[in-house]
């Protein structure tokens, strides 16, 4: 696929979801996939509500031989318990770079206990973070969604408040593209959901009306 395809598909994507195309914008750099140096082109990007309580972009980067198509949305207060986290498939990690090296110095791998989790995944923190509430995102519950239901190459990067959702390749047909809009809702409600459990729920962030064939879900954390 072109880069001019992969683009054409998500602007007729974002035509279809309510989302608005973004020239000339650009990606956070605060993830190790998403750093500076790390990402050689962005193909195309959009923006606007993945649901009631969910504000992203979703796009189409080059890094190095490999693409990726990224949603990267923000949930500042998981912060307080965990500065950074990676979750990344096993099969995944030569592609990482020199930004997931330089990452990881700072903390090392988790062991979740879960050898089905082992199988798809390598799981990083950071050394300071809240165990029991780091534990408590991975529950039982959390590792099913990971290894069956989540999209076929879904992984996750959390890096001071930014939070970047990806799959491998190239997803330009709807039916994927939803799949990482849906995926990456039920990840930020699953960690706002964690973080209300420890802190009560706070003020709900601003919201937006419902885009179409968005289902409400729950206030931003």
């Amino acid at each position: 696929m072109t880069d001019a395809e992969g683009a054409e598909g998500l602007e007729a994507y974002a035509a279809a979801r309510g989302l608005t195309m973004e020239d000339g914008a650009r990606l956070p750099r605060t993830t190790p996939l998403l750093a500076e140096g790390e990402v050689h082109s962005v193909d195309a990007l959009a923006g606007g509500w993945f649901s009631k309580y969910v504000e992203a972009k979703i796009a189409v980067i080059s890094r190095g031989d490999a693409q990726f198509t990224v949603a990267v949305t923000h949930v500042p207060k998981a912060k307080r318990f965990v500065p950074w986290m990676l979750c990344h498939r096993a099969e995944d990690e030569h592609l990482l770079g020199g930004a997931f090296a330089a990452q990881v110095r700072g903390g090392g791998r988790v062991d979740l206990g879960s050898s089905e989790l082992d199988a798809h995944y390598r799981v990083y923190a950071a050394s300071q973070r809240d165990d029991i509430w780091f534990h408590e995102l991975f529950s039982p519950a959390f590792i099913v969604w990971l290894v069956e239901m989540a999209p076929q190459g879904f992984a996750f990067e959390y890096v001071e408040g930014t939070l970047c959702v990806s799959v491998l390749g190239r997803a330009t047909l709807t039916e994927d593209l939803d799949r990482l809009r849906d995926a990456t809702v039920e990840l930020v409600r699953r960690i706002r959901a964690e973080i209300a459990e420890r802190l009560g729920h706070a003020d709900a962030a601003r919201s937006a009306p419902g885009a179409t064939g968005f289902e409400p879900d729950t206030p931003a954390a």
